[in-house]
């Protein structure tokens, strides 16, 4: 008889029961489930019961990372949150996960939207929220609805589920004194109530008791794996603030709850001396982390934090966590055990937020777990503008499609040694060069249409810097998909306001944008071009080298503004030509000062024309506001006038070749992508992988192109793109 839930096909329960024994049972994917119970009252096998070896888990942190689920019941209204695509998008990312067999599935956090206190639209679904009480209510009702349907999902696939409690399961960051903080301990119990206790009673023994993260924490062991999934959302109080930005609520681990975990490593090794030892938290620790639409959210103290402290210390072998809705997997000792070492890998993916979605499927050996990332790419439908509904105001893209999911990186956590290495990383799974922000940190389309109140960012800071327009901008056929028009209308105080500065600092960053700008205005006043500085898009302060402005200047040409010096190109370049020009901002890593700066216009550098101002041009740009339609000093200052269309920041410096292939996949006749779609080529180009897009394959050649770089190259019916050194991608 075997002893382990091994991917053993069935057509009935009789056939799992000869091969398992009593309790077996067949799955409806058509594999045998065998369910045990531990000493220690979780599921799967104790100390000193048998496990055969390999078995497999699988980890996807931030699904659903929204509240997907017919609401029809509970309204008349004619609202639902949930549609064909999600429901489509959901069930192949189910049906993969469960083709993979594993004896379990792991969510680190992010399960749902959580927005549940608010009522964006007045439709009243889950009652009112006027009260501290009628939140609370609210809030119970659309968990209980929620969480039940989420279970489902995975039920109806025999799949065994572990979730984390993440950010969204608290109704999202930030919880300053006199907001949702003192909801906290009210979403707390509704997951409880929902995944860690079973009609009050406690359904996993192992749990940090006495703590106020008995009912959100947990562990369970499981043929020679202790996992253990963290609630890391300390609050103390609602009217103490723990830290600045996240107010009262930060993401920690330590005193009593810490101790708690502690003394269950140290307590499963003592028992098992090789036992795996995981642990899933919503928060990444260790930085830099590729993110994808998303606050953000990090562990202060990162490899210095007690969480990471403790993880190294007690040689934990793994540490899973989720947030940034991309894939990044690097290791560290702490400042405590230098030479010490614990695997994070973040990963996941918010179906309807991000580009890609992922999970990990972790291979089981005793002395080894092999590691291998799936990625599949949404594809979002820019007919299909609308977002799916939601409580509160911040709700996913209702109409996309998901590739299938395909071998992005592998991983090897070797354990055969005296201490665990982690091996042959590939792929995805490669850590980005530290000091690198992974992806476009904005990325405003503007493909919405008049009478919007939002205009979405679908570059990693997400939420953060989406944009709010004023009533007056009308979105109109663009170079790329719709653009925003800023209309001649002296003192109208036009703009979209996006959020704070999304680079502080004196770091590395690229903009780019389209604009088209008429050659004239006819309003012909003193405020109107060609008599004055244009400014279409600042971030920062209006003080000395702390903003950074990309502006049209009084003589047509394209201008980088800094508050106390700008510099522009010469002037053989103007764009005031009522034409599309891609206009590109550079900042090296190198450069300390505006000199420094490199201008791009149509794909190609420009000639600086020298720097007008005083000072040295110094760059330190301030935690201002981030602005698109006029300058930071004020309201009504450098309006523009023109259109504006598909604007990007990254936190690094581009190449000249990636500038270059930037305009080139943009004007090539069959293609026609935007910052978007470039973005994923690029972060293809990083971990020297294949990447499709709109359904095309761009296929990785590590070395040969011998196109000039950046440029858009057919050879009979292949296209290639040298990236640099020969290196880049081909396609047919």
């Amino acid at each position: 008889m075997r002893t382990s839930k091994e991917a053993v096909p069935c057509t009935s329960d009789e056939a799992c029961v000869a091969a398992f024994g009593a309790g077996a049972t067949c799955k409806p994917d058509g594999y045998c489930s065998v369910s045990s119970t531990t000493e220690d009252g979780g599921q799967g096998d104790g100390p000193g019961s048998a496990a055969t070896y390999p078995w497999r888990f699988v980890s996807i942190p931030d699904f659903l990372d929204a509240d997907i689920g017919d609401v029809s019941s509970l309204t008349t209204t004619g609202v639902n949150s949930t549609n064909a695509a999600h429901e489509a998008a959901i069930t192949a990312v189910l049906d993969a996960i469960a083709a993979e067999h594993p004896d379990f599935v792991l969510v680190a956090g992010n399960l749902v939207n959580g927005h549940w206190y608010l009522d964006a639209d007045g439709k009243s679904v889950f009652g009112p929220v006027a009260t501290p009480a009628q939140k609370k209510a609210a809030i119970d009702k659309a968990a209980d609805h929620y969480y039940k349907i989420w279970k489902k999902r995975f039920a109806d696939r025999g799949l065994t589920v572990y979730p984390a409690v993440g950010a969204h399961e608290l109704g999202d960051n930030n919880w300053p004194v006199g907001t949702k903080a003192d909801l906290v301990s009210t979403y707390k119990a509704a997951f409880a109530r929902n995944f860690t206790q079973a009609g009050g009673t406690a359904v996993y023994p192992l749990r940090p008791i006495g703590t106020p993260y008995e009912g959100t924490s947990y562990a369970i062991k499981h043929k020679g794996m202790l996992l253990v999934s963290l609630d890391e959302f300390r609050q103390d109080d609602p009217m103490t603030t723990l830290d600045p930005n996240t107010g009262t609520v930060v993401p920690d681990v330590s005193a009593d709850h810490l101790a708690w975990l502690e003394s269950t490593i140290n307590d499963a090794r003592a028992n098992d001396p090789k036992v795996h030892v995981v642990v899933q938290g919503n928060v990444p620790v260790l930085l830099p982390v590729r993110r994808q639409g998303t606050s953000s959210l990090l562990m202060p103290g990162e490899d210095s934090s007690p969480l990471w402290r403790a993880l190294v210390r007690d040689k934990a072998d793994l540490y899973l966590a989720g947030g940034a809705h991309d894939v990044t997997a690097r290791s560290s000792g702490s400042d405590e055990i230098p030479n010490g070492s614990v695997q994070q890998v973040v990963h996941g993916g918010a179906l309807g937020y991000s580009r890609t979605a992922s999970y990990v499927v972790g291979t089981v050996y005793q002395d080894r777990i092999e590691l291998q990332v799936k990625t599949a790419s949404v594809s979002y439908d820019p007919s299909v503008p609308d977002q799916l509904w939601q409580a509160g105001s911040n709700r996913p893209r209702a109409g996309y499609t998901l590739s299938a999911f395909t071998s992005a990186g592998d991983l090897l956590v070797d354990k055969t040694g005296p201490s665990t290495q982690y091996l042959n990383p590939s792929g995805v799974m490669v850590a980005p060069t530290t000091g690198t922000t992974a992806g476009a940190l904005v990325n405003l389309r503007f493909d919405e249409a008049t009478g919007t109140n939002k205009v979405y960012n679908l570059g990693a800071t997400g939420d953060a810097n989406h944009g709010l327009p004023t009533t007056g901008l009308t979105f109109v056929q663009g170079k790329l998909g719709n653009a925003v028009s800023f209309p001649d209308v002296v003192g109208a105080n036009q703009r979209i306001m996006a959020g704070s500065s999304p680079i502080v600092g004196a770091g590395p960053r690229t903009s780019s944008l389209w604009v088209q700008v008429p050659t004239a205005h006819p309003s012909g006043t003193p405020e109107t071009w060609p008599q004055a500085i244009r400014t279409v898009c600042t971030m920062g302060m209006n003080q000395a080298g702390a903003k950074w402005e990309l502006d049209i200047d009084e003589n047509g040409l394209f201008e980088i503004g800094v508050a106390n010096k700008r510099t522009d190109n010469t002037g053989n370049s103007p764009v005031n030509d009522n034409t599309w020009h891609h206009i590109v901002a550079v900042l090296p890593a190198t450069a300390a000062n505006l000199s420094g700066a490199v201008m791009y216009i149509d794909g190609h550098e420009v000639t600086k024309a020298g720097t007008v101002g005083n000072g040295t041009g110094a760059i330190n740009t301030g935690p201002g506001n981030f602005i698109v339609g006029h300058a930071v000093n004020s309201a009504y200052f450098q309006q523009y006038t023109g259109q504006v269309d598909d604007l990007a920041i990254w936190g690094d410096s581009l190449s000249a070749a990636q500038v270059l292939a930037m305009y080139q996949l943009a004007t090539t006749s069959g293609f026609g992508y935007d910052a978007y779609d470039v973005d994923a080529l690029f972060e293809a180009f990083k971990v020297q992988r294949d990447v499709t897009i709109d359904g095309r394959l761009w296929a990785y050649r590590p070395s040969g192109l011998t196109s000039p770089p950046g440029e858009v190259t057919l050879t009979g019916a292949t296209y290639s793109l040298n990236l640099g050194d020969g290196a880049g991608f081909e396609s047919r």
